[in-house]
């Protein structure tokens, strides 16, 4: 059986240098949000080796609603010394919201963040914001086609901006 701990006691735990959080939610999930000092393994690559225990006495798996960090014990019960306790954070980065504690954002502050595992992504983390990027870099490289090889690459400026139209009505909508 693992064991769980509230929202409350994983924020207590984390002034404690002897815990060890690990986010096991995908990196498209961490990118939405995080819980400060986590450090981010994606349950699939989650492992024994991987984990950083040096020093650590309790380690605490965090998912969005607390089924894949149950996981992640599981995955890593057999391999664990008896001299580490493991926990799971009850209902996840979901209770962790609700008991109103703050989320950080990754690329927000990434000089702080020398404790992630996996490198922090572009400014740019949400869908829309990615869209806005490529179109403007296909606008960019359409327009120097257009201006240098054939005035036909225009018809790709021409897409691209009905695109962003259409786009900005359903984003509106």
């Amino acid at each position: 059986m693992v064991k769980e701990i509230t929202a409350q006691t994983l924020h207590e735990w984390l002034n404690d240098t002897d815990v060890l959080l690990v986010d096991v939610r995908e990196p498209n999930e961490y990118a939405h949000g995080y819980i400060n000092k986590a450090i981010h393994i994606p349950l699939a690559q989650v492992s024994f080796n991987k984990l950083p225990l040096v020093g650590k006495r309790k380690i605490v798996f965090q998912c969005r609603s607390g089924k894949r960090s149950q996981l992640a014990c599981d995955a890593i019960a057999d391999d664990l010394p008896e001299s580490v306790e493991m926990y799971s954070l009850e209902g996840g980065i979901l209770s962790w919201k609700d008991a109103g504690y703050p989320i950080r954002i990754p690329g927000e502050a990434c000089a702080e963040h020398t404790h992630c595992l996996v490198k922090c992504p572009l400014p740019f983390t949400n869908f829309h914001q990615r869209i806005c990027f490529i179109a403007g870099l296909l606008f960019l490289i359409c327009m120097v086609l257009s201006a240098t090889i054939s005035s036909t690459f225009a018809i790709g400026l021409f897409a691209i901006a009905v695109g962003l139209i259409v786009v900005a009505f359903k984003k509106a909508s």
